[in-house]
């Protein structure tokens, strides 16, 4: 763990969003990309990327109707639309890395 980082409580997170205790701890049985960590002992500790991804969950079930279903779906989506992205920038640029290669060799 980064020590400059924020870490919260499941209160303070609780506190913050509005959302009860046992719905947090309900979602991370839910969605599989939401992964707490736990301090030496045993109590979750939630980091600033956890608190996006409960935000982005919330935003789906509460303020867009998504059902549980519905938002992993979504997240799925969205994670495979990522992917696609990365793998088209790669080729993107190794195949611009071979023509900057074939360009060096025409230079005297």
């Amino acid at each position: 763990m980064n020590e400059n980082a924020r870490y919260y409580s499941i209160k303070e997170v609780s506190k913050i969003t509005g959302i009860a205790p046992h719905i947090l701890r309900y979602w991370e049985t839910q969605f599989s990309f939401l992964k707490i960590q736990r301090d030496h002992s045993g109590r979750r500790i939630y980091s600033e990327k956890d608190m996006d991804k409960i935000k982005q969950i919330q935003k789906l079930l509460y303020d867009e109707g998504y059902t549980i279903q519905g938002a992993k779906k979504k997240f799925r989506n969205v994670y495979s639309n990522e992917k696609k992205t990365r793998q088209n920038s790669v080729e993107f640029l190794k195949k611009f890395l071979r023509l900057l290669k074939e360009i060096e060799k025409c230079l005297p």
